[in-house]
């Protein structure tokens, strides 16, 4: 009953993000038209048309993060993380996407593999609300979930909107699917073997929330936090980005992160040993440290998934 009456719930909210889209398109083809019937009467300087290509640059924005830990004595530990993000508006629309690999291991084993990517697109429908919709895959080769993906879409609110903070919120409803796996785990944290149910998917529908903050402390320093609630019949999932960012210089900053994941009912078991059964491990966190270079727009923060505060951006 649940799933069904959640289920309902995402299919009127996208509907409803629908229509507000076609709206948006009519009024962006009535302005465009009107634009080029203003641009064909009127003639163009060059210093015009400097000032169009720094607008549609201004449009832009995009970052890559790279940290990497290596330690030798009687054993090698190596560690490292990237990531990539970038966000275009257009118009009332921003699409904004990005991926991250995170990898650590301990001698000739790993010890953390993770991959995930996601994809958004936001309807601005006035200065402080906006419509989304969004997909997200992660694949954690350590939590006792083969991958997990969802599509969701619904509302958003700016509550704080000013040149040094940001606070924004959404709400909405979509679709998960979940792939469950046993792992046996051995005494460095490395997996031994995996148990998969051939064909068995867990599949929920799911309220999600987020939280994005963004705050400068100072012109050289800024803290972003980002939360994402994802909430289904069958399993709950947390994931809470805090990021303290310092400039080096116009491009170039250092970014020391911390990363929690939490799922409520991950697979029963999921984490053992060879001597017996240690439990299912439900929170998963990492700390990083990082470099950062923005690219085209030095004002996105640096953690991926953070509200961009420029030029009208937000990056849920």
């Amino acid at each position: 009953m649940v799933k069904k009456s959640l289920a309902a719930v995402a299919v009127a909210l996208m509907f409803n993000g629908f229509a507000q889209a076609a709206d948006a398109n009519s009024a962006g083809a009535a302005a465009e038209a009107a634009s080029a019937a203003t641009s064909t009467a009127a003639s163009t300087s060059p210093s015009d048309a400097e000032s169009d290509a720094d607008a549609r640059a201004a449009t832009w924005a995009a970052q890559g993060q790279l940290g990497l830990i290596i330690t030798s004595a009687n054993s090698t530990t190596k560690s490292g993380n990237a990531s990539f993000d970038a966000a275009h508006r257009m118009g009332r629309w921003t699409l904004s996407g990005g991926f991250g690999v995170l990898y650590a291991s301990t001698g000739h084993y790993s010890t953390q593999q993770d991959t995930n990517a996601r994809l958004q697109a936001d309807l601005e429908l006035s200065p402080r609300t906006f419509w989304f919709s969004t997909a997200r895959w992660d694949r954690n080769l350590f939590t006792g979930f083969a991958y997990q993906e969802s599509v969701a879409s619904g509302g958003g609110f700016k509550f704080i909107q000013s040149p040094s903070t940001l606070l924004a919120g959404e709400l909405g409803a979509g679709y998960r699917i979940e792939k469950p796996e046993t792992l046996t785990i051995g005494p460095l944290g490395n997996v031994e073997s995996r148990v998969r149910v051939p064909g068995y998917v867990k599949r929920d529908a799911v309220l999600q929330a987020g939280l994005n903050y963004s705050h400068s402390i100072t012109e050289s320093t800024k803290v972003v936090n980002t939360l994402l609630v994802q909430y289904g019949a069958t399993d709950t999932t947390t994931t809470d980005n805090l990021s303290l960012q310092v400039k080096v210089d116009a491009s170039l900053s250092l970014a020391v992160g911390m990363q929690l994941v939490n799922n409520t009912s991950p697979p029963a078991a999921s984490v053992s040993s060879p001597g017996g059964s240690v439990g299912a491990k439900h929170t998963d966190t990492v700390v990083t440290v990082n470099l950062v270079y923005a690219l085209k727009n030095k004002d996105l923060p640096a953690n991926g998934g953070a509200p961009l505060g420029v030029a009208g951006f937000n990056l849920p």
